[in-house]
């Protein structure tokens, strides 16, 4: 065997030692080459086609020295035999990947030459060459494979890996771009039935892709947000006749509960939260939806979590916590009710995180509610804490692999106490009630997250623990039997120690402060803290 430069040299080989992080093991394989590769890439390549290591998840060394893409091998003199290092976090499914990339690549290109719109009422002419290709996803694997099985269930180092194969592939782009051609056509009815799957596919595979904040983040570049709206809207369920009439069209069900399971996830991105909230024909969309016969109570736990995502920001109150919009949201338990015998564990889930949407209204902005509805809001958190356990809610979370991205608004919440100045009328005892009840259903709902090891986990990376342990010196003492059983499960679970006298110190601020938790969490020092008192005093 010669040097790299040698075109001549024939059916060589190169030993790659393969480091996997997500197994912690550390195999040997050996790749043939007809000739000798010239840069990494070609190396890198060759990896991701014969051992299915995507590129974008390697890091390739040779003798300890980290290799670009670019870089030329004639410079490291490599030789046929020689060997290379690959650490990677997975492997994944490239060929499968590679395909599907391949087929929205045909189908966007295909649609984009399909130059005229239709009118109204009139079927896109499409080629044989495009209908051909949609009608393959539907009956082929690619269905299968794009919209589940590469990118789904969450937690999977190789779906991970796939997911960012991918992005860097193009396929994300190609996928943006196909959900915004099938838009093109406002009535569903105008879609031929292999267009109309092409939209489900393209809703299902981004709900699957979105797993982390990064990968939602591409997808509100490419305009992601605003495809899933549409999706959403395409039939109004405020007209019971649609209702009938649309019963047994599933594709068209299946179209809109996607791209409600999609704004769901972008939901819990901040900068979503008032795109979301300015959206009343959004919110309508989903409330009713929630209360029709036609999904289940499921999609009822996912329409109001996109409440409790989007009350995060406090600037969105103003948008919803508006008569139409809230009075949906508290009728939303009645209509399941009626429709349930028996309060199962998914109702019950469902009208607990109806609660703590409300909740989350309730104590900064009470004076955006409207006074009639303070005693609906009080029956209905009354019922749900009456009715349901923390283990109870932790079982279903459990169940469902419901998991919070965040634990912190939820506890400067518990921190907050209601700005008086701001409410136009006396407190009354029915709004002093459903403060205190908004309280209790924070920390029920609170409790459970932290029944389960992720959110423990959660807790002590924003390090938050210190502030869950002073809940029961914070919280007014009818709030205080709540916290102190939380945090003694959470002693037995983790183990916590005393709160550092600066964490009491801030905590105490906190309460007398009308901004609670907000500024005071980030000051570090005794100094800071005497300043913010001496400023206050």
């Amino acid at each position: 065997p010669g040097l790299t430069g040698d075109s001549t040299v024939m059916s060589c080989c190169l030993q790659f030692v393969l480091e996997c992080s997500a197994t912690k093991t550390c195999t040997t394989r050996e790749i043939q080459f007809q000739t000798l590769p010239c840069v990494a890439t070609q190396v890198m390549e060759a990896v991701e086609s014969r051992l299915s290591i995507p590129v974008c998840v390697q890091t390739l060394s040779y003798n300890s020295v980290v290799l670009r893409g670019s870089e030329n091998l004639q410079d490291y003199r490599v030789r046929s035999g020689d060997t290379f290092h690959v650490s990677y976090l997975s492997e994944g499914d490239c060929a499968e990947v590679s395909e599907a990339v391949e087929w929205l690549r045909k189908m966007v290109n295909e649609l984009e030459a399909c130059t005229r719109l239709p009118p109204v009422g009139v079927i896109l002419p499409m080629s044989p060459a495009v209908e051909d290709l949609g009608v393959s996803a539907m009956h082929g694997s690619l269905d299968q494979n794009l919209s589940v099985s590469l990118f789904y269930p969450w937690g999977k180092e190789r779906h991970v890996v796939n997911k960012l194969h991918f992005l860097h592939s193009g396929g994300l782009e190609l996928l943006c771009r196909l959900y915004a051609l099938v838009h093109t056509v406002d009535q569903w009815d105008s879609l031929p039935y292999w267009l109309q799957c092409v939209e489900c596919i393209c809703g299902q595979s981004l709900t699957n892709f979105m797993e982390t904040f990064e990968f939602r983040r591409h997808v509100l570049k490419h305009n992601g947000l605003e495809m899933c709206f549409k999706s959403l809207l395409r039939c109004s369920y405020q007209d019971q006749g649609a209702i009938l009439a649309r019963q047994n069209d599933a594709l068209l069900l299946h179209a809109m509960e996607v791209a409600l399971y999609a704004v769901c996830n972008l939901s819990e991105v901040p900068e979503c939260h008032l795109p979301i909230a300015q959206r009343a024909d959004v919110l309508r969309q989903a409330l009713d939806m929630s209360t029709s016969y036609l999904y289940t109570c499921k999609t009822s736990v996912v329409a109001v979590s996109v409440f409790i995502c989007i009350a995060q920001s406090y600037d969105t109150h103003k948008y919803v916590a508006t008569p139409g919009i809230l009075e949906r949201l508290i009728a939303c338990c009645t209509h399941r009710e009626t429709q349930h015998a028996t309060e199962h564990s998914e109702l019950l889930a469902f009208k607990c995180y109806t609660g703590l949407a409300l909740a989350q209204l309730v104590i900064p902005s009470l004076h955006l509610i409207p006074t009639d509805l303070h005693a609906p809001i009080e029956k209905l958190m009354s019922q749900t804490l009456r009715s349901l356990s923390p283990p109870a809610l932790k079982a279903y979370d459990s169940e469902e692999g419901l998991v919070w991205c965040t634990l912190l608004p939820y506890i400067k919440l518990l921190y907050l106490q209601p700005d008086r100045r701001r409410v136009d009328c006396e407190m009354t005892p029915t709004a002093c009630s459903i403060v205190a009840l908004s309280r209790d259903v924070i920390l029920l709902c609170l409790h459970s997250a932290l029944l389960r090891e992720v959110h423990q986990s959660l807790l002590v990376k924003e390090k938050l623990v210190d502030y869950v342990v002073c809940l029961p010196w914070i919280v007014p003492s009818r709030s205080r039997p709540r916290a102190r059983e939380l945090v003694a499960d959470l002693a037995t679970s983790i183990g916590v120690d005393p709160p550092r006298l600066l964490t009491l110190a801030k905590a105490t601020l906190a309460k007398q402060c009308q901004q609670g938790l907000e500024g005071i969490i980030g000051v570090w020092s005794a100094r800071d803290i005497a300043a913010r008192i001496t400023t206050r005093n």
